[in-house]
């Protein structure tokens, strides 16, 4: 089962690109890929490159890769109450990538740590570094999470999904941390989300993803305002907003994504497309320029 195929994007030093996409549509596993994170020995990657400061992340042996993990490429994971060992105290968890990455003492590190949790946002760092998981907020596990990310000032953030069941403050206030350590460190960030809100309220560039390929790429203003793949028309057209709330029912996508082990001849979308015709069924659209980095995988684009 191929779980992502044939995806291609870029990110520069200070830039957000946000991936979007219905749950299963290969968002995580593209993280996971860069980070060399797969489930094994199952998980592989088949084909392809991760190019990173001049580096192939593929080539590198696993203890290459270990000093990058943590270091350079910095990753904030999708659920944090799993992502952070409920055994271990949170200062435990933050010295230990210090530790590990750098060369310095463990007062040092446990300095540093409460250095990263201030910075982060939460109260009384100091009190916080001797507590366990459990005794914070969901809130608060997640900035530990970040804080946790950003110990070694990475190049590269990898945020997966980190306002998932977070409420709209604590959601609003884990983006904004984000863009403001983004701005003092000058890292890329790959935000990854299903949250189209969140996309246009952090992101230059997105890629929408579908059943494992890439739909639609372009900047934020390309996808938002002349979207050209009916999937991304119908992401879009989902939204609630307040003029549509009260009157309206909500806009869907008819049908199902399809199952990985079961993926139509030709356009993964057509089974559920308003604009399919019969060469959607044949074979996989080809990837079309639109205008400069605009790109869709659409037959119809001109259409829509």
């Amino acid at each position: 089962m191929r779980a992502v195929d044939d995806l291609s994007f870029d990110v520069m030093p200070g830039e957000t690109i946000g991936i979007v996409g219905e749950s299963g549509c290969g968002k995580s596993v593209t993280a996971l890929s860069i980070m060399r994170l797969l489930p094994q020995p199952m998980g592989q990657i088949a084909s392809g490159n991760v190019i990173f400061q001049g580096q192939d992340l593929t080539k590198l042996s696993l203890p290459e890769m270990e000093k990058i993990r943590g270091a350079r490429i910095g990753m904030v994971f999708q659920e944090p109450m799993t992502a952070l060992n409920p055994v271990h105290t949170i200062g435990r968890q933050i010295t230990e990538v210090l530790l590990l990455h750098q060369d310095i003492s463990k007062d040092a590190a446990i300095r540093a740590g409460v250095e990263i949790l201030d910075k982060v946002g939460i109260p009384s760092p100091d009190i916080r570094m001797t507590e366990y998981p459990h005794q914070l907020s969901g809130g608060m596990r997640q900035r530990v999470v970040i804080a946790i990310a950003l110990a070694c000032k990475p190049a590269l953030l990898i945020a997966d999904e980190p306002t998932t069941a977070l409420d709209v403050t604590i959601q609003a206030q884990i983006l904004e941390l984000i863009r403001e350590l983004q701005s003092d460190l000058g890292m890329a960030v790959i935000m990854i989300t299903h949250d189209l809100g969140v996309i246009a309220e952090t992101c230059e560039d997105v890629v929408v993803m579908y059943a494992g390929k890439m739909a639609e790429k372009g900047s934020v203003y390309d996808i938002f305002d002349r979207p050209k793949h009916p999937y991304t028309k119908g992401l879009l057209a989902s939204i609630p907003t307040l003029d549509t709330i009260p009157k309206s029912k909500l806009s869907v996508i008819d049908g199902m994504v399809p199952g990985l082990l079961d993926l139509p001849a030709g356009c993964r979308f057509e089974n559920r497309c308003p604009y399919r015709q019969d060469g959607c069924t044949l074979a996989p659209p080809p990837i079309e320029t639109v205008d400069q980095e605009h790109q869709v995988s659409c037959l119809r684009w001109q259409e829509i």
